[in-house]
């Protein structure tokens, strides 16, 4: 691989790492609407999620492209920087590291905000049987399960 072939890589891990960088700010953020219960807020950043996460497939193509371009198919980040020019392996490791430590951080991030969306519901589930109110699952055309909640039938009756 030629020093100018490395360039262009290391220019596109830049901005491709960029995007990861992103998602850990929106998904920090997130974890703390979750926290704090703002609903609002996070029913309004679902179409931003959606965004990053369309980005992030987007610049996954990008680099596919990119790396067919320079002739180096499928290859794999260790491969890619064994093959650099000596002057770049460096740069390369650091955007290598850089970018797992994003990767690392958006799992955990994403099991933080699961794991305290299920114990809120449980608990909100608690309350709600505590307090005569039912519930009833079903299931939504992506598999995933819905539940309905039905109070007591009071003053009001069914509304």
């Amino acid at each position: 691989m030629t020093i100018e072939t490395a360039d262009r890589i290391i220019g596109f891990l830049e901005k491709y790492n960029g995007v990861y960088r992103d998602m850990v700010a929106f998904l920090t953020e997130k974890q703390a609407k979750v926290m704090a219960d703002d609903l609002l807020w996070l029913l309004d950043s679902v179409e931003d999620e959606q965004a990053l996460v369309m980005k992030i497939q987007s610049e996954e193509s990008a680099r596919s492209a990119l790396f067919e371009e320079l002739g180096l198919g499928e290859i794999k980040a260790k491969q890619l920087i064994e093959a650099a020019p000596d002057e770049r392996k460096s740069k390369l490791t650091l955007l290598y590291d850089e970018l797992t430590g994003y990767v690392a951080r958006i799992k955990q991030l994403n099991n933080i905000i699961v794991e305290t969306v299920e114990k809120k519901l449980s608990v909100q589930e608690e309350l709600m049987r505590k307090t005569g109110m039912t519930l009833t699952e079903t299931y939504n055309g992506y598999g995933a399960k819905i539940k309905h909640t039905s109070a007591p039938k009071g003053f009001l009756g069914n509304i």
